[in-house]
């Protein structure tokens, strides 16, 4: 009795082969998932192909920055909306008699030439232009019109601002929100230019030694009907983004303005318009097999983490609300100027931080206005003042190396300061 007890403990420690017709009947499932997973990705990369792009502010984006709702909404609206990225055509299509020409972006890649001819082709039929958030670049534009500089570093405007100007659309429209950037009139008292939704809120001050003299016509919308053409400027991007163009009278403001013609071309500029070539990347030399093979690979790799996943058991959950440290906070805002080319943004923040910086180590009060700071600087250091108010105030990066530039200057005077 105990030798067939021994038998039979010792049958229960051995395992069975299982039959391979088993194994692929267990694994049938994987393999259906896996087969599942790869037509959707290739039917998906069919499907979508190139027709989407995802740049900033770009009329065929459904991102939160694209443009695509005010497009498409233009259009609901009986407004005949031409797009393009070619120049030749963007020319063509804005010397037809009642056209309004809107450059959302990438103004910085237009020459001087390309602006001419642009300019040009609206004289034909005195059309309009429109551009949104241009940055110092609205100088190459016209010469009645310029980023105001004039305002505190320290400045906190409100989240929304009010018209406070004599424009029906703008009252029409009512508070809409508050941007990164105001814009004013280069000589004070200019004619023909209306300036609405000027900044407002704590330390909002005009300050002297400025190129912008205090008192002059500012705000974030400026409309110029006595200039080379008529031009108008929608000092903040996120009144026409998918993602802010809903809120507040943005929509009503923005849909308004380009609305007042029949025509409407929405021309989104491109660094390659230059005609220079670019340089080859590594990509360009990768077979077109070889991405077919990587399709293949992303089903195998979920199939690969779904059984890891289920041999070492599920997730820890971590309780809410989870402490994020400064630093991840600062890298992230970092990587969201990268990745929507805002320069200026970036610069305006780390030279008010220096400024704040220095004036707090040269025991200045916490309401000390840029001059002074930069005279106290200048006093301290031997530096010219022309130049730290070049660094400080009037410069602006088109580019990443003037960023880096600019940043390093900034860098190289706070060392300085005892």
């Amino acid at each position: 009795m105990s030798a067939q007890l021994d038998v039979a403990a010792r049958g229960t420690r051995s395992s069975a082969r299982i039959p391979l017709r088993a194994r692929l009947r267990s694994a049938s499932v994987w393999i259906v998932a896996a087969f599942v997973i790869l037509i959707t990705v290739i039917a998906l990369v069919l499907l979508t192909g190139d027709d989407e792009s995802e740049e900033p502010l770009h009329y065929d984006s459904t991102a939160r920055t694209g443009t695509k709702a005010l497009v498409e909404t233009l259009r609901d609206h009986d407004v005949d909306v031409t797009t393009t990225e070619d120049q030749e055509q963007a020319r063509t299509a804005a010397a037809r008699p009642g056209t309004t020409l809107l450059i959302p972006t990438n103004t910085a890649a237009l020459s001087h030439g390309d602006i001419a001819g642009l300019q040009y082709a609206l004289r034909t039929h005195g059309n309009r232009l429109v551009l949104v958030d241009p940055g110092a670049t609205v100088s190459e534009f016209t010469d009645r019109i310029t980023v105001n500089d004039n305002l505190s570093p320290l400045a906190d405007p409100d989240a929304t601002s009010l018209p406070a100007c004599d424009s029906s659309i703008a009252r029409s429209a009512g508070a809409v929100t508050t941007g990164d950037v105001e814009y004013a009139e280069t000589r004070k008292a200019t004619n023909g230019i209306t300036a609405c939704y000027p900044f407002a809120g704590p330390g909002v001050d005009e300050i002297d030694g400025a190129e912008v003299a205090p008192g002059s016509a500012r705000g974030q919308l400026l409309t110029d009907s006595r200039g080379s053409v008529p031009l108008t400027v929608l000092g903040n991007r996120d009144w026409v983004t998918n993602e802010h163009i809903d809120e507040e009278g943005n929509a009503s403001l923005v849909l308004s303005q380009l609305s007042e013609t029949q025509n409407l071309v929405v021309y989104h500029p491109t660094f390659d318009d230059s005609g220079q070539q670019q340089p080859s990347s590594p990509i360009d030399f990768v077979p077109g097999w070889f991405l077919a093979g990587v399709l293949w690979l992303i089903p195998c790799v979920l199939v690969l983490l779904l059984v890891i996943g289920r041999r070492f058991g599920p997730l820890a959950l971590e309780r809410l609300p989870v402490i994020v440290p400064a630093v991840e906070t600062v890298h992230g805002r970092a990587a969201l100027s990268s990745r929507s080319h805002d320069r200026d943004g970036a610069l305006h923040t780390l030279r008010t931080s220096a400024l704040l910086r220095i004036a707090k180590r040269l025991s200045l009060r916490p309401d000390a206005r840029t001059p002074d700071i930069i005279a106290r600087i200048a006093t301290t250091t031997g530096v010219d003042s022309g130049h730290l108010h070049h660094v400080f105030v009037s410069a602006s990066a088109r580019t990443d190396a003037e960023l880096t530039e600019l940043v390093h200057q900034l860098t190289q005077i706070e060392s300085e300061i005892p």
